[in-house]
C-alpha cells in the first residue's frame, strides 16, 4: 500500500534525504535492478551519497527501465514546476519511484481515491532532458506493451513461474514481437525485476514473477495446494490481460463491473474515478479476505436510507465479488469454481452460504427482522472456498460441517 511521506514535501530537499528512508540492502537491490554503478563496500551514509550521485549523473540509465506510467508521472512533475504537486488516481500500488523515495507521496486529508506527488528540484533538473525521447521511443513502446501484458497476467493469477509467464506472453504476442524481444523487455523492466523472486526446489532454483499486490506468496501457494483438484488455470483473453495490467488502475475482467459502477455513481454519489478505484480495491481485498463484507459496508454505510436499498446494494456488491477472478482459485471466480466443481463431481464441494453477514457487528444499526431478510438474500450463494467434512461449519454454529450445513452434500 501507499506510504505517505509528507515530511519530504519540500522541493529544496536533496535526493539523499529521501534515499535515507531505505535500508542499505533495499538500496543495493534497487541499484542492481536500475543498473546503477554504486560501490557496495561502503557504510550506509556513504552508500546513500554514491547512490544519489549515480541517479543524478546517469538518469538515462535508470529512466529507460521505468514503466510508461512512471515516466509520464515524472513528465507531469517536471512540467508542473518547482514546488508544485501532481494529483493522480490512487492505484494502491507502490511504484519504483516511491520505493526509493525518488518522489514524495502525500495521501493525507484527501479523497482516498487520490494521491499527490512532488519531486525535489535537483531530480527534476536531472531527468527533464530525457523524458520526451523515452516516452516517444518505438523501442520503449514495445517494452511498455509487453510490461503491461506481463503485469496483467500476474495480477490475474497472483504469481507465475517465469517460464509460464513467457509462454503466455508468446501466445498473446507471437504475431507482433519475437520471444527474444519479450524476454529482453522483461529483463529491462525495473517493475518486473522487482517482482521477480527465486524459489529453491531441491537442486534447482526457479524464477517466479508475483503480482505487485501479492503480500504473502507462501500463503497463496498453500491455498493453491489445498485446491489442487481444480484443473488448469483459467485462460484469459489477450484484451483481459492487457486491461488487468493498466496503470495506475487495473481493470479486472468482471461482468458486473459496469452495472455496479453505474449504481455507485447514481445511488451512492461516487465519481466515476472513485467508483473505478473502489471496485479495483474490492477486487484486491477479495484475494486475501474470505469475507469482503467489512469493505462493502464501508462503501455503502450512511448512504442508504431503507432496507430495500440496503438489500439491493448488498446483492450487487456480492454479485461483483463472486464474479471476481480469485488467485486461490487459479483465476476462476467463486461462481465459476462452484460450477466447475459440481461438473467434475469432486469429493469436496465449495459450501453454499447459509446466513448473511452480521450487519450489527459490521457497525450498522439493524433489527433482527432486517438481519433475517439479509440472511435470506445471501443463502445459497457460493462462499468461494472449500470446507472439509470435519472443519467448523462456515455458518458459525460451532458444529462440524458434516453435522450441520454439509449434511445434504
Amino acid at each position: 500500500m501507499l506510504k505517505c511521506q509528507s515530511e519530504l514535501f519540500q522541493p529544496s530537499l536533496k535526493l539523499v534525504d529521501g534515499l535515507k528512508m531505505n535500508t542499505k540492502e533495499e538500496l543495493k537491490r534497487m541499484a542492481k535492478i536500475l543498473l546503477l554503478p554504486v560501490p557496495t563496500k561502503l557504510h550506509k551514509d556513504e552508500y546513500v551519497t554514491y547512490f544519489a550521485e549515480a541517479v543524478l549523473t546517469c538518469p538515462e540509465m535508470w529512466l529507460s527501465r521505468l514503466t510508461h506510467y512512471e515516466l509520464a508521472l515524472l513528465d507531469k512533475l517536471v512540467k508542473a514546476g518547482s514546488g508544485s504537486y501532481v494529483e493522480c488516481t490512487n492505484s494502491f500500488l507502490v511504484t519504483t519511484l516511491e520505493t526509493l523515495s525518488f518522489i514524495a507521496t502525500d495521501c493525507s486529508h484527501m479523497d482516498e481515491s487520490k494521491v499527490r506527488y512532488m519531486i525535489c528540484d535537483e531530480l527534476r533538473e536531472a531527468v527533464a532532458p530525457y523524458l520526451n525521447e523515452l516516452l516517444t521511443s518505438q523501442k520503449q513502446s514495445v517494452r511498455f506493451m509487453i510490461e503491461q501484458y506481463a503485469c496483467g497476467i500476474v495480477n490475474l493469477y497472483g504469481f507465475l513461474s517465469y517460464s509460464d509467464l513467457l509462454y503466455i506472453l508468446v501466445g498473446y504476442l507471437q504475431h507482433s514481437v519475437t520471444k527474444e524481444e519479450i524476454a529482453d523487455s522483461l529483463a529491462n523492466s525495473a517493475l518486473i525485476q522487482r517482482l521477480t523472486f527465486e524459489v529453491e526446489d531441491g537442486y534447482n532454483t526457479n524464477l517466479y514473477i508475483e503480482s505487485p499486490f501479492l503480500d504473502d506468496f507462501e500463503s497463496l501457494e498453500e491455498q493453491l495446494y489445498l485446491r489442487r483438484d481444480i484443473p488448469d488455470r483459467k485462460k484469459f483473453s489477450k484484451e483481459e490481460a492487457f486491461s488487468a495490467g493498466m496503470m495506475p488502475l487495473s481493470i479486472i475482467p468482471n461482468p458486473c463491473w459496469d452495472e455496479l459502477k453505474e449504481y455507485m455513481m447514481k445511488k451512492l454519489g461516487y465519481t466515476e474515478e472513485k467508483a473505478n478505484s473502489s471496485l479495483a480495491y474490492l477486487w484486491f481485498t477479495a484475494q486475501t479476505e474470505e469475507n469482503s463484507m467489512s469493505i462493502i459496508t464501508s462503501m455503502i454505510s450512511h448512504k442508504l436510507s431503507s432496507m430495500q436499498e440496503l438489500q439491493e446494494a448488498i446483492e450487487l456488491f456480492m454479485d461483483y465479488v463472486n464474479h471476481c477472478p480469485r488467485w486461490f482459485l487459479k483465476g476462476y471466480s467463486s461462481d465459476e469454481a462452484f460450477v466447475l466443481f459440481e461438473k467434475d463431481k469432486l469429493k469436496k464441494n465449495p459450501p453454499r452460504i447459509v446466513a448473511g453477514p452480521n450487519m450489527e457487528a459490521a457497525g450498522m444499526d439493524i433489527t433482527p427482522e432486517m438481519q433475517a431478510r439479509i440472511d435470506n438474500l445471501f443463502r445459497g450463494m457460493p462462499s468461494g472456498h472449500t470446507v472439509g467434512r470435519n472443519d467448523p461449519c462456515p455458518c458459525g454454529s460451532g458444529k462440524k460441517y458434516k453435522k450441520c450445513c454439509g449434511r445434504n452434500n
